[in-house]
């Protein structure tokens, strides 16, 4: 288990600083590999883990998204086989960005790996950066406005703003205004949001996603299409998941990557299929009344979160 981990981590700056410091004394001995569970198959890391290296005495091996595995596939069991008697000369280390608590896979790969959660506070983050520095008042504010609070682009703006002022050591809210980057938030990242308060009939929260997504001058019919192609695909992945298909074969019957399946399914945790089907209903209604005049795209949205109960 020493040499396995299971890294869940919300930044990478924290990720890989947590990579370095468990690889940094084995890197003169070991090949150093990385796999992406959305290009590669768990059956390649495997193969990988089990061939014996000619070159190093061991092997360092990072797989992305770990999430992506189920256990209903036959190479997932073969990574916990090896997982109970894994090669000494192997440091195999998973990580991901957000696991799923509930699923058996998770469970499974907690109790056999170190299991790490990396998480970071945006405001200790930018005090330990900076804190060599003398502060205008709200230039702290400024960064967490600008960067979302992420911690990624934190780090990136902080860094901006020591360079620019390496000798004086102080940094004005002018200093800040004139440097700092706004950053914009995933729109995709938004919508899985909106679609997962729409779920729980959060109204508030929908609004505030709502909003977010206008702030990125997203068209509101455009707004509307998304809405509509999600649900669909909401509804259809419920359907197939009657049926006791797997992630990966919705994926294919649908024609769509099972990363998205993946987050899709998520998404039926909140609610369910005739729930969306009533959801889909007065989307439709809303788009009709749009286009024959009855009602405008600024009052549409509004009007759709009045309508759920």
């Amino acid at each position: 288990m020493n040499n396995n981990f299971l890294l869940e981590y919300t930044d990478t700056f924290s990720l890989n600083k947590k990579i370095k410091e468990l690889t940094n004394d084995k890197l003169d001995n070991s090949t150093y590999t990385t796999y992406d569970l959305e290009e590669h198959t768990i059956e390649t890391v495997i193969e990988d883990l089990d061939t014996f290296s000619l070159l190093t005495e061991g092997k360092i091996i990072v797989v992305k998204h770990i999430e992506l595995l189920s256990s209903e596939d036959k190479n997932t069991k073969q990574l916990l086989k090896y997982l109970d008697n894994s090669s000494k000369c192997n440091t195999l280390i998973l990580i991901s960005n957000k696991l799923d608590s509930r699923k058996k896979i998770t469970k499974e790969l907690k109790n056999k790996t170190t299991y790490i959660k990396l998480e970071s506070d945006p405001l200790d983050t930018i005090k330990k950066i900076l804190k060599d520095y003398k502060l205008s008042k709200d230039v702290i504010n400024l960064i967490l406005e600008y960067t979302n609070s992420n911690i990624d682009a934190i780090n990136n703006e902080c860094e901006k703003l020591i360079n620019y002022k390496l000798d004086e050591k102080e940094i004005t809210l002018e200093d800040a205004k004139k440097l700092l980057h706004k950053h914009r938030t995933d729109e995709n990242q938004i919508l899985f949001d909106l679609i997962k308060f729409i779920a729980l009939k959060d109204k508030k929260n929908s609004l505030i996603k709502y909003k977010n997504l206008k702030e990125l001058q997203i068209d509101d019919m455009a707004i509307i299409g998304l809405l509509e192609s999600q649900l669909r695909l909401m509804f259809q992945t419920a359907l197939l998941k009657e049926q006791r298909l797997s992630k990966n074969e919705i994926a294919k019957q649908l024609d769509i990557h099972p990363y998205r399946i993946e987050k899709t399914i998520e998404l039926l945790y909140s609610t369910s299929k005739e729930e969306i089907k009533e959801l889909i209903k007065k989307l439709a209604d809303l788009d009709y009344k749009i286009k024959s005049g009855q009602l405008t795209t600024k009052d549409f949205f509004e009007m759709f979160i009045i309508s759920m109960n």
